[in-house]
């Protein structure tokens, strides 16, 4: 590692204040919150900070996906809803990596899709190694022997017991400051070696993070896909009659699927329940899973043989046809979901399926056009992008708040007081606690009882005015459902009490 002393400590130092900032934001509950995007925040100016030599262009690059990074991380701030975490990690993730691949002198638009991988992959793996080497670089000896260094620990020696002295003194004038004094001996005696072991953690992660920032460590990172590549030649040279036989293989056992489902997708309830032993609900249920991990094995073998020294002419046509077959399969899993939905209700886990199948069926289409446009570049750059774009609007659509809506509107047109699980709904989150305050009025008098019980257990009563406000687990979804909840407290007792059973 070719770095001067000075910016060896420059990162240690910025490390280790990222690392005790990280400790106590990430504290209470995590950085699933407000404290996750401060400390990502932190990160990017210590980054631009570390690369302020490094050029415009270079920052420009920096600053585009650090500012990415950030405003999907505030997702999690304006929303209370786990499935997003996920997801928003595996964006953060690909910000990191396609910092590292610039970093590399890499081209994002023409890189291809293996290249986005082993860029996933590495990063990792460099964030380790060049740590390690930074740590080994680093010159201990003379800074051990530094005139400085041994000024400040002769200080520290001399004013050590002077602070025990002084401390005694003050906790014995004073009760107020004898209180801090034993809450601030208890938090060394048993929180110490935690919160040492949790800044020595993060700390390395953010050295780790902050090198593979930097483009002078370029030649040693290792993000080269020639051994691998080299490894498997046998699967990157296809004559004619493999290809031929590969893409007519498949095409032709899809069209065989697609003919299959024609009668169901375009026949509606009535065709499905005229086959004997399939019910409308064994329909929606069975496959769904099945035909979008169809969908997306499709799309990776098609990249395979994209990626081939392989006939064109050949390969293109019947890859025009499989991805319409695709995009039919994908119909009929969308046409399960829905009947599924209609018939049990929604829920995240069935917007979260839709929204990657709307992702797949999008780089299906794009990975047609961009194959006969230019041979498949910039395929790799859309299909990354897209699902960046994806989680943020995402994010940003609230699917709680859609379950909820869409569930109490199902439930207040239907007559069947059984057709949605409304306690699930009043345990999707905070998001969902507007549209249930909304409609509670309209719902049947017992599901009444059970969305005030659930409200006022989560988000009001004493124990929740007793709890300390830390600004660090703040979420503005939490902060508006608990505002909300206060201003109807006495109206959802009074329903609560109608079962002879209020929270406390």
């Amino acid at each position: 590692m070719h770095l001067k002393t000075n910016m060896m400590l420059t990162i240690v130092a910025v490390a280790l204040i990222l690392g005790s900032v990280g400790d106590f934001l990430f504290s209470p509950e995590g950085p699933w919150n407000v404290s996750g995007s401060i400390w990502v925040a932190l990160l990017s100016l210590f980054a631009l900070f570390i690369n302020r030599r490094g050029g415009r262009v270079w920052l420009r690059k920096l600053l585009t996906w650090s500012g990415i990074a950030f405003a999907v991380s505030l997702l999690l701030t304006i929303r209370d809803a786990e499935a997003l975490i996920p997801l928003v990690l595996l964006v953060q993730v690909a910000c990191a990596s396609a910092v590292l691949m610039q970093a590399n002198k890499k081209t994002l638009i023409a890189a291809r899709v293996e290249e986005f991988l082993i860029a996933l992959f590495a990063l990792p793996v460099q964030m380790v190694t060049r740590f390690f080497r930074l740590i080994g670089d680093l010159p201990f000896f003379e800074m051990v022997h530094s005139p400085r260094l041994k000024g400040v620990l002769r200080g520290l020696l001399i004013v050590a017991p002077l602070l025990v002295v002084f401390t005694l003194l003050f906790s014995s004038a004073d009760a107020n400051f004898e209180r801090y004094t034993l809450a601030l001996g208890d938090l060394i005696s048993v929180e110490l070696p935690q919160h040492v072991l949790s800044i020595a953690l993060m700390s390395a992660f953010s050295a780790g993070l902050l090198l593979c920032t930097m483009p002078e460590l370029s030649n040693q990172s290792g993000l080269q896909s020639r051994p691998l590549k080299n490894r498997m030649n046998f699967l990157r040279s296809l004559g004619d009659e493999e290809i031929a036989v590969i893409m007519g293989s498949l095409v032709i056992l899809f069209l065989v699927f697609v003919l299959l489902q024609f009668g169901y997708l375009f026949g509606g309830r009535e065709t499905i329940e005229q086959v004997d032993d399939l019910t409308l609900a064994t329909y929606a249920r069975r496959g769904f899973f099945e035909l979008i991990a169809v969908s997306l094995l499709t799309l990776v073998v098609l990249l395979w043989m994209s990626s081939t020294q392989c006939n064109q002419r050949i390969f293109r046509p019947m890859a025009v046809v499989l991805v319409v077959c695709v995009l039919f399969i994908m119909a009929s899993a969308a046409q399960r979901l829905y009947l599924y939905s209609e018939t049990f209700g929604l829920t995240l886990s069935r917007v979260l399926a839709a929204a990657i199948m709307l992702w797949l069926a999008g780089n299906l289409v794009s990975f047609i056009a961009t194959l006969l446009r230019s041979g498949g570049i910039g395929f790799a750059f859309g299909m990354f992008a897209s699902g960046i774009a994806t989680v943020t609007l995402l994010g940003l659509a609230n699917p709680a708040a859609i379950v909820t809506r869409v569930n109490l509107s199902k439930a207040i047109t239907s007559s069947q007081e059984q057709s949605i699980d409304i306690r699930y709904l009043t345990r999707l989150g905070a998001d969902a606690v507007p549209p249930l305050l909304e409609r509670i009025h309209h719902l049947p008098s017992y599901q009444q009882f059970i969305v005030a019980y659930e409200l006022i257990t989560r988000y009001g009563g004493e124990r929740i005015e007793d709890e300390k406000n830390d600004w660090r687990t703040w979420n503005a979804s939490r902060s508006k459902a608990k505002a909300l909840v206060a201003e109807h407290y006495n109206e959802l007792v009074r329903l609560a009490e109608q079962i002879r059973f209020v929270p406390k």
